[in-house]
């Protein structure tokens, strides 16, 4: 068998495997969300003037392509392994969440049925669910995804900002609330910090760092909305910490890149030192 099949062999293992993996957890959830007599929601105020956007559904049902695309998009067995034990990590602890502290969408979506877009949003409606709330896997995933598409050498600028409608796509479809994007991104950037790359070395080691201040920041985002949704807006003098602890973070990623751009291969990154 040639390298290249190897890999590929490798590459559709972890997909399947991340694949039935998720399908386990995410209908098992449901189910059990569905078979309470009563599942709160948890909004807040300002939500109610988030609009909703049709066309937002295209990159919100992209996000399954990209679940697939990601595992044939890494460019060495360290970097599959990696990706695969994030995949993992964000599914089971999010599939926790969703049984432990199960959330339901708290607004009916418009009608499209007169819309060209009204077949995918009754696809939709049949494989998803207004249970599974907090954290977003659509969030977490995306952010996983990111982590092995910022390596390509092609595509990527299409690709960062597919992420980001996929984001968006998460309120705009009336799909998510708030609370589960800040929730999604604490997710991701915990399996960041608990399944790095190669924390102890060089310049892996910046980017560990920089997702701790990730992390801190959306907690304190999350904390600021709470206490805004309550207390009033004089709460919301908290994002100005939020946004230096960001700051902070993309400081610590900068220095990140500056490393490795001068790197003499850019490929021995991917790979973890052999002693």
């Amino acid at each position: 068998m040639t390298n290249s099949r190897k890999k590929v062999k490798q590459q559709a293992f972890a997909l399947t495997i991340c694949t039935v993996v998720f399908l386990l957890v995410y209908n098992l959830a449901m189910r059990y969300a569905v078979s309470l007599a009563a599942v709160p929601s948890i909004t807040f105020d300002f939500e109610k003037s988030i609009p909703f956007i049709p066309l937002s559904i295209i990159p919100y049902m992209a996000s399954g392509f990209f679940f697939c695309l990601v595992f044939f998009s890494c460019q060495s067995v360290h970097q599959l392994k990696i990706l695969t034990y994030r995949m993992l990590f964000v599914t089971v602890i999010a599939g926790a969440c969703f049984v432990l502290f199960p959330l339901k969408f708290a607004y009916e979506k418009p009608d499209v049925s007169g819309s060209i877009l009204s077949w995918p949003f009754v696809l939709l409606k049949n494989v998803d669910s207004p249970f599974n709330q907090s954290p977003s896997l659509h969030i977490a995933f995306a952010y996983v995804f990111w982590s092995v598409f910022k390596d390509l050498s092609k595509w990527k600028t299409f690709l960062m900002i597919t992420m980001i409608l996929i984001g968006i796509s998460t309120l705009t479809t009336y799909q998510h609330h708030l609370l589960d994007i800040a929730t999604g991104s604490v997710l991701a950037h915990l399996s960041f910090i608990i399944i790095p790359y190669r924390k102890n070395e060089m310049p892996f080691r910046n980017l560990w760092l920089a997702n701790f201040y990730f992390l801190s920041g959306w907690i304190l985002i999350l904390a600021t909305l709470f206490i805004a949704n309550h207390f009033g807006n004089s709460g919301l003098i908290l994002l100005i910490p939020a946004f230096i602890i960001f700051v902070l973070g993309y400081c610590c990623q900068k220095n990140y890149r500056l490393i490795t751009r001068f790197l003499p291969d850019d490929q021995s990154i991917l790979e973890p030192k052999k002693n």
